[in-house]
């Protein structure tokens, strides 16, 4: 993973292990600059007056102030904050707030590795100076990249992942991000052919292969299934079996 500039990171947490934890794990990651760790909110709040884009890898169950409460008073525009929580309960809730992942503890190392692919992803694509676009035409989709529009077919995708406010359009060639979110992604494209698995993903239906316990099969990737989505994805599997 590589990124032009290294990004400012932040942790927060009021356990001490745990702090520990993610701190050890983040610092294995050249790109990650950390610039502070935090025992609670209002700590991290008072030293929170760094100018420029800001990873935040935070708590959610902190007293006085929690993580989600945290993230509201900050500038939405420069921070990615990704919620690193013993509490499933509050993952819902948490996508309200616009965040870029959420972790469950104790977080494995694979889990933390793809949570800083989905940074070392948003972050390059902030950096660009010209923002992707997407349009649907027929059976293509016409993609912005810079002074250049790439056709694609949308044969050809596999699914879609949210970035924040970006999407990541992955094929099984190339990798391209979008500057609008999931929600409005989906709407540039033929309802017929996609399936919103999860607050994260969606993905094309005819790579749709199995669904097993939480999880949806495709031919090369496995990818969460959201509980909200959950019964779409039966009833969807139960009319093309």
């Amino acid at each position: 993973m590589f990124l032009q500039s290294a990004v400012a990171c932040f942790i927060v947490d009021d356990n001490e292990i745990d702090r520990q934890a993610i701190f050890l794990k983040a610092s294995r990651y050249d790109f990650l600059d950390i610039k502070g760790v935090f025992t609670n909110a209002i700590e991290a709040l008072e030293a929170l007056h760094y100018k420029g884009n800001m990873l935040l890898l935070l708590d959610i169950d902190m007293p006085e102030l929690n993580g989600l409460e945290l993230i509201k008073l900050l500038d939405q525009d420069t921070i990615a904050p990704i919620l690193v929580t013993s509490h499933p309960e509050y993952a819902l809730q948490s996508y309200e707030y616009n965040i870029l992942d959420y972790l469950l503890k104790p977080v494995t190392s694979e889990r933390f590795a793809a949570a800083m692919a989905r940074v070392v992803d948003y972050f390059d694509l902030k950096t660009k100076a010209s923002l992707y676009e997407m349009y649907y035409s027929m059976d293509t989709v016409l993609i912005k990249d810079g002074y250049d529009t790439v056709r694609l077919n949308l044969a050809d995708i596999i699914y879609l992942e949210a970035l924040k406010d970006y999407t990541k359009v992955v094929t099984a060639s190339k990798t391209y991000l979008t500057s609008i979110n999931l929600k409005e992604s989906l709407t540039k494209l033929p309802p017929t052919g996609f399936l919103r698995i999860h607050r994260s993903y969606a993905v094309a239906k005819r790579q749709i292969r199995k669904m097993e316990q939480n999880e949806i099969l495709l031919d090369r990737h496995r990818l969460p299934v959201g509980k909200t989505f959950k019964q779409d994805v039966t009833r969807f599997l139960k009319i093309g079996s």
